[in-house]
């Protein structure tokens, strides 16, 4: 004969689903990467036989114009979990030019929403998720990599010209 079992859901913890994986959460320590807006906390986890990668970022309402951008060698993906971010991207650069600079006038900004999620290309220039409203986490998962030659002191290149970018959020 059948038994029906009960099953009392615990808060996810690290060591609570070890037997079953990695359990991703927003770590206690200080992130190692930050900015004026944001703090990041990276390869908090892996997928399989990937090299990628995960890392969480915590981003705050800002009034800042966007000065400078990153790029990545590999797809990047993005998933909001506490509430919509709004991620600014420009054209994808040549990957062999590494004194390439982004160029503002390509710029556009996109809302994410929780369930939504992107995967940049190889190259997309991009910045830090912005949130639509107040304080909010999101997941990122890309494959480690060398900063590009020249670039080693900061991935963060500015535009063409000196040119900002101000995000503009609906309302």
């Amino acid at each position: 004969m059948s038994q029906q079992h009960a099953v009392t859901a615990d808060e996810l913890t690290v060591e609570g689903f070890a037997p079953y994986g990695q359990a991703v959460l927003v770590p206690e320590t200080p992130a190692p990467k930050t900015g004026e807006d944001w703090d990041c906390w990276f390869g908090l986890g892996s997928l399989s036989e990937s090299r990628a990668a995960v890392g969480i970022v915590l981003t705050r309402p800002t009034n800042r114009l966007i000065t400078t951008m990153e790029r990545e060698p590999t797809t990047e993906f993005l998933l909001p979990i506490s509430g919509p971010v709004i991620q600014a991207v420009a054209v994808p650069g040549d990957l062999t030019d590494h004194g390439q600079q982004p160029d503002a006038s390509t710029v556009r900004a996109f809302i994410i929403r929780p369930g939504q999620a992107i995967i940049m290309a190889p190259g997309t220039w991009h910045w830090a998720a912005l949130p639509l409203a107040r304080e909010t986490l999101y997941y990122f998962v890309t494959e480690p990599h060398p900063l590009e030659p020249g670039r080693e002191a900061s991935p963060w290149v500015p535009f063409k010209n000196g040119d900002t970018v101000r995000v503009v959020i609906p309302r």
